[in-house]
């Protein structure tokens, strides 16, 4: 059977877009179909199993929109997952964080959860994606957060809301738009802090049910309602100092 990327590949440009829809209708059919015969166990356990995951495109998503803000010398954790994809040539330092010494990937070694010697003041930008939901004293590490970024720089953070349980990540928190904002605005400011929701119903549903991106159609995935939020996300900027 022939793929249906080396069917979009054939077609001009002008095409391309009107036959993704054509081609994805059948798949979203049989997708379906699969789910009336799963009955209660989901299509997929594991992200990524079937498809692009629905809360990574939204997770995108944000930082796409903030994507200015991930400029200078920048910070991420376990990896360069997104800083230099979405910050380009507007980074011109990048520090990988991880609390543990077998990460090769890794340039600072340090719990931010504990005591430790990341300077205060060093970062322009910090990205913290799916993070804050395994930490269990949450005030303290965001105020290390706040602590090590320069003022006027920008901490971008997603967290989870609907969404599923992976007990051997040891997840302890799920977050809603208000209890973000509560936790983040201790340290930053309620001025300080904006909050965006990514998601709906239909994908919440389907994000439980295993579903993925190739499931649903862009008007589906881009209508956001955040009584059913998977992904909540926020930017944060610190304060810049008096100099008065």
């Amino acid at each position: 059977m022939i793929q249906k990327k080396a069917i979009l590949q054939t077609l001009p440009k002008p095409f391309k877009q009107s036959a993704k829809k054509i081609l994805k209708f059948p798949l979203m059919l049989k997708t379906r179909a699969e789910l009336l015969m799963s009955g209660v166990e989901p299509l997929a356990n594991t992200w990524n199993q079937r498809g692009e995951s629905i809360h990574r495109t939204y997770l995108e998503q944000f930082l796409q929109e903030f994507s200015k803000d991930i400029k200078g010398h920048c910070l991420e954790f376990q990896e360069d997952s997104y800083t230099s994809r979405f910050g380009r040539t507007q980074v011109t330092k990048l520090d990988i964080l991880h609390k543990e010494t077998d990460n090769p990937k890794a340039t600072i070694v340090a719990d931010l959860t504990q005591p430790n010697d990341v300077p205060s003041n060093t970062f322009d930008c910090i990205i913290c994606t799916y993070t804050l939901h395994v930490i269990p004293d949450l005030d303290y590490m965001v105020g290390e957060l706040h602590r090590i970024l320069k003022p006027s720089g920008v901490l971008l953070v997603a967290v989870p809301d609907i969404t599923r349980n992976y007990p051997q990540y040891n997840e302890l928190w799920r977050f809603t738009a208000k209890g973000l904002h509560l936790l983040l605005a201790k340290s930053f400011g309620d001025e300080n802090v904006t909050v965006k929701t990514y998601g709906n119903s239909m994908t919440a549903a389907g994000e439980l049910r295993g579903m993925t991106v190739e499931d649903f159609t862009t008007a589906q995935l881009n209508y956001h309602d955040p009584r059913y939020a998977l992904v909540v996300c926020a930017r944060c900027v610190k304060k810049s100092e008096n100099l008065s």
